[in-house]
């Protein structure tokens, strides 16, 4: 590529197409959960725990290379493989890593035991690596139930326990030819908690386009990686990513 495109979808592997490109100061990545799902141009279907276990390191390594932080959703029975490449990839090269919970409400209803309510999402960063924590303060308890005059005005920063509901077929921002969707609101403080206006963003399985939207809306630019030729296509259609697709 000549010209470094920006607000753009990118049809291809992200294994191939991430090395073409320069490194940025986010990646987000939100890979197949290996169940099975129905993705158009993607078998989400691996021989084995091990098989899929190297793939998702694989999609780690690329990652880290190519970014200051990298930001990794994965389904909680990975958890111990994440945890464990996680702190070699730290005592390799230097990094640092944290572990955020995602709660969600909306969670799936199980009859015959407790439901999942819960996504762990990995940040790894390079050292000096710059957060943004102001961006994400909340309104605390001290200013909405207490009304206590010692609450910071500007709110607090939230632990690393997100709650966010899931995104159901009802909502408006689901976008029903995808078999699965992260709510903006999540997208949105990962991207404040990381970036500032003008920051490049990558999304390394861009689905939907739910980063491309969220980049867009705060000044923030993203090139998002889909393999689904038709993936791209719907979401070259969105208003919010004019530039359209390559």
């Amino acid at each position: 590529m000549n010209e470094l495109p920006i607000n753009q979808i990118i049809c291809g592997d992200c294994l191939e197409v991430l090395p073409k490109l320069p490194k940025v100061k986010m990646i987000f990545a939100d890979p197949p959960d290996n169940l099975g799902l129905k993705y158009d141009g993607f078998e989400d279907c691996w021989p084995s725990y091990e098989s899929y276990a190297k793939w998702l390191g694989r999609i780690i390594g690329a990652g880290l290379r190519q970014s200051q932080i990298f930001w990794l959703s994965y389904n909680v029975i990975y958890q111990s493989m994440i945890v464990q490449t996680s702190a070699d990839f730290a005592k390799e090269i230097g990094c640092g890593w944290r572990q955020f919970i995602w709660r969600f409400t909306f969670g799936q209803h199980n009859k015959s035991d407790c439901g999942n309510g819960y996504r762990p999402i990995l940040r790894i960063m390079q050292p000096n690596a710059k957060l943004y924590p102001d961006a994400i303060r909340v309104p605390s308890k001290r200013q909405t139930l207490y009304n206590d005059k010692r609450a910071n005005p500007k709110g607090r920063v939230p632990d690393d326990v997100w709650e966010f509901s899931r995104v159901c077929g009802t909502f408006k921002e689901r976008r029903k030819w995808h078999p699965n969707q992260h709510p903006e609101a999540l997208i949105e403080r990962i991207v404040k908690f990381s970036c500032k206006p003008g920051d490049l963003v990558i999304d390394m399985f861009a689905g939907t386009g739910t980063v491309n939207r969220v980049c867009k809306r705060l000044g923030v630019n993203c090139i998002g990686i889909e393999i689904s030729k038709f993936y791209c296509e719907q979401i070259a259609k969105e208003k919010h990513i004019p530039d359209g697709l390559i």
